[in-house]
């Protein structure tokens, strides 16, 4: 860590993170979510930030961090367009770290359902950049890897 967690380097030298935006860059941050917003389904333009944006062999998902803090998921299918009504939203997700290697996860609960979206950053090469679980009762019904489209 330097400057305060401005800047964050792995111990081989590798850049983790930059926690440091210059003025210009919160203005573009903000003028590409305004644009964002005009591209997606009315019913999903409201929130703070796009976080994520993944695909898998049949599902596109989309998670958005809301003005509250929580975690929204749409998803449509993978032939679907964006600006198209989601197939499914469910709201008050959370996003959880997995220890400190920088693999981490989304959660969202809908009824008997659990959706979790991880994000893999460590992992052997066959483990995929990401992966969706469906669980029912707690019992895993769906799992698809995913590929990353935008962060």
């Amino acid at each position: 860590m330097f400057n305060r967690g401005k800047l964050w380097l792995n111990y081989d030298g590798s850049l983790i993170a930059v926690n440091y935006q210059s003025s210009k860059e919160k203005k573009d941050r903000e003028r590409l979510i305004v644009i964002d917003k005009k591209l997606i389904h009315s019913s999903i333009n409201k929130y703070l930030q796009p976080k994520l944006l993944l695909e898998t062999e049949k599902f596109r998902i989309r998670i958005d961090e809301l003005t509250n803090g929580d975690y929204r998921y749409a998803s449509w299918s993978v032939n679907s367009i964006m600006s198209e009504k989601p197939d499914l939203v469910i709201n008050n997700g959370i996003w959880l770290p997995d220890g400190s290697g920088g693999n981490n996860h989304f959660e969202f609960v809908n009824g008997t359902y659990k959706y979790v979206c991880s994000i893999n950053v460590l992992g052997t090469a066959e483990t995929p950049p990401a992966d969706l679980k469906i669980f029912n009762h707690g019992i895993e019904i769906l799992y698809q890897p995913a590929e990353i489209k935008r962060k």
